[in-house]
This record gives structure tokens, C-alpha cells and sequence, in this order.
């Protein structure tokens, strides 16, 4: 089966860099989102279609990543029984920081340190103590 091209511009671009080396390594990305609000994924997501079995599948994907360096992500199997596909229907989600960008995962932990230090604030005028 012929694998579609991708087109670069169409993917999000905290996401885009990973997308297309995971699909020059050979694997069919059917979904990418950078996640965050106003976004369909609420984290860094890319769904892709598996081509062996789980176990041989997630072998070569944890390898391929942690050649590029990556550590944090999470892998889930998705299953999907239905009438149309009754043998099962099977994909994987890749989620984590590490598949986001460089620049858009500094303004992440950027807006969460931010985020943090409202919060402090907010407990010291409650009178609350930070333990």
C-alpha cells in the first residue's frame, strides 16, 4: 500500500518536527496536535497506525525515539471493536514533552513556572503556608 504524503504546513508547529521524522522513519501518522486549550489533544499527541504486532511495534518505536534523544513520552494501544472491523482495529497514541518542539516545550514549562508562582502568591496573601 502506497503511504499519502504529508504536508508540513498543515501540521501544528510545536509538533511538526517529530511528525515528520517519525513518518521518514517509516511510520503512518494519521493525527498530530500540539495539545494546549483551543486544541483537540489536550497534551502533545500523534496517532499512529500499527504495522506489526503491538510488541514488535512498540519495540521499534521506544528504540527509534530514544535514538533522537527522547525520554519523555507515553505510548497507549488503542483497540476498537466494531461490526464494520470486528478482528479489531488497532492504533497507537504517542503523548509526552519531549515530542513537542524545543521552543514550544521552553514556553510550556515557561507558562507553567508562571502559573506556579501565581498560585504561591495567591497562598501567602490567604495566609495559607507553602510546605
Amino acid at each position: 500500500m502506497k503511504r499519502k504524503g504529508i504536508d508540513p504546513r498543515e501540521l501544528d508547529e510545536g509538533i511538526r518536527d517529530t511528525v515528520l521524522l517519525l513518518w521518514k522513519a517509516g511510520f503512518n501518522t494519521f493525527t498530530s496536535c500540539e495539545g494546549g486549550k483551543g486544541h483537540s489533544f489536550r497534551h502533545p499527541t500523534v496517532g499512529i497506525t500499527l504495522d506489526s504486532t503491538y510488541s514488535a511495534f512498540h519495540k521499534r518505536l521506544v528504540t527509534y525515539l530514544r535514538s533522537l534523544g527522547m525520554q519523555s513520552f507515553s505510548i497507549s494501544l488503542v483497540t476498537d471493536y466494531h461490526q464494520n472491523h470486528s478482528e479489531g482495529k488497532s492504533c497507537v497514541y504517542l503523548e509526552g514533552l519531549d515530542i513537542l518542539s524545543e521552543g514550544k516545550r521552553r514556553r510550556l514549562i515557561a507558562a507553567v513556572d508562571r502559573r506556579e508562582r501565581r498560585l504561591r502568591r495567591q497562598l501567602r496573601e490567604m495566609g495559607v503556608e507553602n510546605k
